[in-house]
């Protein structure tokens, strides 16, 4: 799994070198109050990763799925709110509050891939060891499988505007 790390590394690299902006990682937590006090969900920094489709790419060559994510903006009021719109105004609530900076994208709920053969033939969210090949489903069937490196070579080079 050498290989793969050091995939992840020059992919990783090649963004950096480029100014592609990278967006927060955050996870969910409640701050502690005074009993009977509810408080908001607050957003806490875990890292910096890029956005490669369905998965997060940080620079020390970790992969994350690519779940929920808001702007570090003051949300707005609306009249009519669902429950999903409100989750969202909630989630924009908490990145606004927290250490982000204003405009920031913030992805959160994300769950780092384990890149360990093992868990790769098992499979490890989106990602499968195919005979000896790694490879990404990125649609929800066996059609969107694709190898990595000719994904993340794709996604790069699209971020890179080559």
């Amino acid at each position: 799994m050498t290989a793969l790390r050091e995939l992840l590394l020059q992919a990783g690299a090649r963004l950096q070198a480029a100014g592609v902006r990278d967006e927060a990682l955050a996870e969910v937590y409640t701050p502690r109050g005074l009993p009977l006090v509810k408080r908001a969900p607050a957003l806490r920094p875990i890292g910096r990763a890029w956005r490669l489709g369905v998965v997060l790419l940080s620079a020390d060559g970790r992969l994350f799925t690519a779940a929920e994510s808001t702007r570090a903006v003051e949300p707005k009021w609306f009249n009519h709110r669902s429950s999903e719109v409100e989750h969202r105004r909630i989630a924009q609530q908490a990145a606004h509050r927290g250490p982000f900076a204003e405009g920031d994208v913030v992805n959160f709920e994300v769950v780092e891939l384990a890149l360990d053969e093992g868990s790769l033939r098992e499979g490890s969210g989106p990602l499968r060891l195919v005979d000896d090949t790694v490879m990404l489903r990125w649609a929800g069937h066996d059609l969107g499988l694709t190898p990595l490196d000719a994904y993340l070579d794709d996604r790069v080079a699209l971020l890179i505007g080559e």
